[in-house]
């Protein structure tokens, strides 16, 4: 999922970030205005902020002295906020009145690079963020905006167009350049290019275009390098090290440098967290104001549940009713809406060009913290989830046949999943009444809930033995990405004291919040480097006993 850009410019930062409150019929409605209003923007002229509210919002606030935004400055912040309110609308296909260009089609329209179409959104370009589904997006751009945009810079488009019509005098000047910077100097491709344009004053991407094509059609290609990593090179990487297999095995076997296996894991990872829709967040006061519900006890102390795969256990733990207490449940939630805005807050701060190993790894390790948290928010609605279930199917869970029962025990924790995800702390309510309104709804649906499943006394036909999935394993999309093997918690004791510690700690076995690297390498006395080449070696020898290996 491609991250969502920033507006420069802090009145109009903070102006996106008050607008995800609106409806979405109102935010379609401020996205037509910006359209309408990049046009009129003068690149010279100074604009108040309430004038820029107003012809965004149809809302004039009274400022007493409103900040003035360079109108440069304020055409490279539209399509900021188009993005973050196509966001906070969900915008899909089906919202859009017109046909629209991805970022692709006008690069191959303008003979231009797909970053040079990033650079273009600075420019006034406006931009939208389509929901494709299952956490998918898009970037897009009406054709209305596109051709505005085409008659406004037909200048710069005209320059960027002619660098790919390079004659054929030049390309075997180029091949004759390329040769020798190989030969010479063993220059990459991209490093060839790079030269080449600097002596010639077309594109650094043009110029590599040509060279490529200079190799497909040629029998002894410059450059044999097999070129960036692929996204199906990054997934093999990532789950290979998750796996325990160290960057430099992996690059011996797809025949890269460990420093690219290295990138390409990192773009694994950051490709993975842009996919788990965490909530978008530009403002860090947002993220801070639970900061102090980290360091209570409820969040820090006894956070382990474990996992539960027989039908006919999770049905008797649902049945045992144990007072909530208020405080831990309200510290609890805070403490997860922090750590995920955290999460998205990070996410934002990342791109493809500045991945950083280090908060990569906070993130990650903030997520598997906040699954913890939310395992033990749901295991405190158990008792809710069944009563409610058997007040609409009208008799007890029991009398069902398994398969129907498990459906209805997993759907209720994954519609109650999803409450507590919508649900907003500062308001100091309870989560039992969004949990209870969402099960209800989800079992209300069903259409055999409310026939009887038997005549007369109930019988019990819900045996142990039952197999189901893991709920707790159900409740994150991050969970089979950032924790290991879940055979590998059951044979901790058959590993060696630091192998256990690692694992132990690494993943909160032990009841407490995960650590990060730096923090792991801290508990062994060496580096955070050092500390993740133990923790493959950790997960490793963990698998080996898992399936059946060891001594």
């Amino acid at each position: 999922m491609p991250a969502i850009s920033k507006a420069k410019v802090p009145c109009i930062a903070q102006l996106a970030s008050e607008l995800g409150f609106a409806s979405k019929p109102t935010l379609l409605r401020h996205l037509h205005r910006i359209d309408k209003l990049a046009p009129q923007i003068d690149p010279e002229g100074l604009y108040p902020q309430d004038w820029i509210v107003f012809r965004i919002t149809g809302y004039r606030p009274e400022t007493n002295t409103p900040a003035l935004v360079p109108g440069d400055a304020l055409r490279g912040d539209l399509s900021a906020i188009a993005e973050h309110i196509s966001e906070y609308a969900h915008l899909t296909p089906a919202d859009l009145a017109e046909p629209y260009e991805t970022i692709d089609s006008l690069a191959e329209r303008w003979s231009v690079s797909r970053k040079t179409i990033e650079r273009y959104r600075r420019l006034g370009l406006i931009a939208r963020r389509l929901d494709l589904g299952k956490g998918h997006r898009s970037i897009i751009f009406l054709q209305s905006t596109a051709q505005w945009f085409e008659s406004l810079n037909a200048h710069r488009l005209g320059k960027a167009a002619r660098f790919d019509r390079i004659p054929d005098t030049q390309i075997a000047k180029f091949e004759r350049w390329a040769k020798t910077y190989r030969r010479r100097f063993n220059f990459s491709r991209s490093q060839t290019a790079a030269r080449i344009a600097l002596r010639t004053g077309h594109s650094h991407e043009g110029v590599r275009k040509v060279l490529i094509r200079i190799d497909e059609q040629s029998a002894s290609p410059i450059f044999t390098d097999l070129g960036p990593t692929t996204t199906r090179v990054q997934r093999f990487a990532l789950r290979a090290v998750l796996r325990g297999i160290g960057p430099s095995f992996i690059a011996t076997h797809t025949n890269r440098p460990p420093s690219v296996i290295v990138r390409a894991i990192n773009a694994a990872r950051f490709s993975l967290l842009t996919s788990y829709d965490l909530p978008v967040v530009t403002d860090p006061n947002t993220v801070d104001r639970f900061a102090d519900a980290l360091k209570s006890i409820p969040v820090t102390t006894n956070l382990r549940t474990l996992p539960q795969t027989d039908l006919c256990a999770l049905i008797e733990d649902m049945r045992i009713r144990q007072p909530t207490v208020v405080y831990e449940e309200h510290m609890r939630a805070c403490a997860y809406h922090t750590l995920i805005h955290n999460a998205g807050f990070r996410i934002g701060t990342l791109s493809h060009a500045t991945l950083s190993s280090s908060v990569l790894d906070q993130i990650e390790t903030d997520l598997r913290w906040a699954q913890m948290l939310k395992a033990l928010l749901i295991r405190a609605q158990f008792p809710l989830l069944i009563s409610t279930i058997e007040h609409q199917i009208q008799g007890p869970i029991d009398t069902l046949d398994p398969s129907r029962a498990a459906f209805l025990l997993l759907g209720s924790i994954r519609v109650a999943s999803d409450a507590i995800d919508r649900f907003d702390p500062s308001h100091k309510a309870r989560i039992a009444a969004p949990v209870g309104l969402a099960v209800t709804r989800f079992v209300s649906q069903q259409p055999d809930v409310a026939v009887p499943q038997s005549t007369g006394k109930a019988t019990r036909r819900v045996s142990a033995g039952y197999v189901i999935a893991d709920w707790t394993a159900q409740i994150t999309p991050w969970h089979r990405w950032l924790m290991p093997d879940g055979r590998i918690e059951s044979i901790l004791d058959r590993l060696d004291e630091r192998d256990r510690l690692i694992l132990v700690r690494r993943f909160g076995f032990d009841g407490t919040p995960p650590v990060t690297r730096s923090g792991l390498g801290e508990l062994l006395g060496t580096s955070a480097i050092h500390a993740a080449r133990f923790e493959r070696i950790a997960v490793r020898h963990g698998l080996v006993f898992a399936r059946g290996g060891g001594d």
